[in-house]
């Protein structure tokens, strides 16, 4: 079943891989004296997070190298970085809940292969007054704005969920 699971991950990925489409980004918005360039496909920050289903699994909350998860019920995986995007914007709706980050952006999000199955690299930025996050790589603005942060993890699938995991820096 593994296999199958990722034949069709690789089979989605090429089909979806090879164009880039471009959305605007749209909800959140980042003081006038933040610039912010992207030069990947750009997603809109939904702000509005899925309603937990059936399908959600509480496991994955109790591994630490998972950053966030989504349920296969969830969301309709058309392409990759759709759940991707699901994910981070769930994960970070979180953090908004509980007051350590006040808004967030997602700039670009591009999923890709790599040495031990796929990544996802997430450029985003945060206002908030926590510098742990200048250590995704991103600079520090006006107005608690760290703009540009970079993290990579790794994309799993399960048979009830998608993963974001072992959360690094982009090289």
């Amino acid at each position: 079943m593994k296999k199958f699971q990722v034949a069709l991950l690789v089979v989605i990925f090429f089909l979806t891989g090879c164009s880039k489409q471009a959305i605007a980004p749209t909800a959140t918005s980042i003081p006038a004296s933040a610039t912010l360039a992207s030069t990947e496909t750009s997603l809109p920050n939904t702000a509005t997070p899925a309603p937990p289903t059936e399908t959600s699994s509480p496991v994955s909350t109790q591994d630490p190298t998972v950053f966030g998860a989504i349920g296969t019920g969830e969301i309709q995986a058309f392409a990759l970085e759709s759940v991707a995007n699901a994910i981070f914007n769930k994960t970070l709706d979180g953090f908004v809940a509980d007051g350590s980050v006040q808004e967030y952006q997602v700039i670009s999000i591009t999923v890709f292969p790599g040495s031990t199955g796929l990544l996802a690299e997430i450029i985003y930025s945060v206002r908030t007054t926590d510098p742990a996050w200048l250590t995704d790589g991103g600079i520090q603005l006006a107005d608690d704005w760290i703009s540009n942060g970079c993290s990579r993890f790794d994309f799993f699938t399960t048979e009830i969920e998608y993963q974001l995991k072992n959360q690094r820096l982009c090289s």
